[in-house]
């Protein structure tokens, strides 16, 4: 499998920069890797040209033109092209952002976003902005960009506000899934995350029924499964490490959550990521 750990911005394995701004590169290693791989990092990535797949978490999505990807920190993704794509990119790590941490950890902008004709105006106006500014030398640079990527957060989470009138999710399913993601692995319970809510179990379940179509507990659970898929990448661990880092006391009973959850075996899931990114 060709796969590596968690990269740093330039895809080493050597934090060297917090920032980094590319535009309209073509098949630059130094920018992303043609493999899977995961970030400590957030990226923005903006397709100008060329098709393929974009696999972000095991989900695929399409990869055209006016497309913007967004990537977080500890996200298993793998841009396959499948001829010549043109592309900028944007990557910066959460301590680059510390002067404005609300709008960095609250942000509810979509995996991808694809923007018409004014937008893509909007956009370029910001992404030239921040490519001047880091290449200027100017004294206060880095509050300068600071702010703009702020801005640029801003304006790709207003644009991938829904216009329908589907109701937006309530803050408190976004507290339960921020939640989910600090305690999943100690702690499993719908009970426990409800009563820190300071809410009943069956109403957090008619919440999550009604604004994401799927059960409390199934939040949990597929967080879960997303970190069991995550290190079942990672060639170094064994399925019996992965489990035991889990919280998992039997590996029997590791094997049968994963295949009542995916269809099929951890083994069978890491011979056909395999298969995936051998192609």
């Amino acid at each position: 499998m060709n796969e590596v750990g968690s990269l740093q911005i330039g895809h080493t394995f050597i934090k060297e920069n917090d920032f980094k701004i590319d535009c309209e590169v073509v098949n630059d290693w130094h920018v992303e890797v043609p493999f899977s791989h995961r970030h400590f990092f957030y990226a923005f990535y903006w397709i100008h040209e060329g098709s393929g797949k974009h696999i972000i978490d095991f989900e695929e999505y399409e990869i055209k033109p006016d497309r913007i990807f967004f990537i977080r920190p500890e996200q298993v993704h793998f841009l396959h092209e499948e001829d010549r794509m043109k592309y900028s990119a944007l990557q910066f790590t959460e301590d680059f952002m510390t002067p404005y941490p609300e709008t960095i950890q609250k942000s509810s902008m979509a995996v991808f976003k694809d923007i018409d004709r004014e937008e893509k105006e909007r956009i370029a106006i910001l992404f030239n902005q921040i490519y001047a500014e880091a290449v200027s030398g100017l004294p206060n640079s880095n509050a300068i960009i600071q702010s703009e990527i702020n801005t640029l957060l801003l304006e790709l989470e207003r644009i991938s506000l829904p216009t329908s009138n589907v109701s937006p999710i309530p803050e408190l399913l976004n507290k339960y899934k921020d939640m989910i993601d600090k305690n999943f692995i100690r702690e499993r319970q719908v009970q426990s995350y409800a009563a820190q809510l300071g809410i009943s179990s069956n109403y957090l379940n008619v919440l999550t029924r009604k604004h994401l179509g799927k059960s409390a507990l199934n939040m949990i659970n597929d967080r879960v499964i997303l970190e069991i898929k995550r290190l079942l990448l990672r060639t170094d661990y064994d399925i019996s490490e992965i489990a035991y880092k889990l919280g998992f006391n039997e590996l029997s009973y590791f094997s049968r959550f994963f295949k009542r959850n995916t269809g099929m075996t951890p083994i069978e899931f890491r011979r056909s990521m395999n298969e995936m990114y051998q192609r």
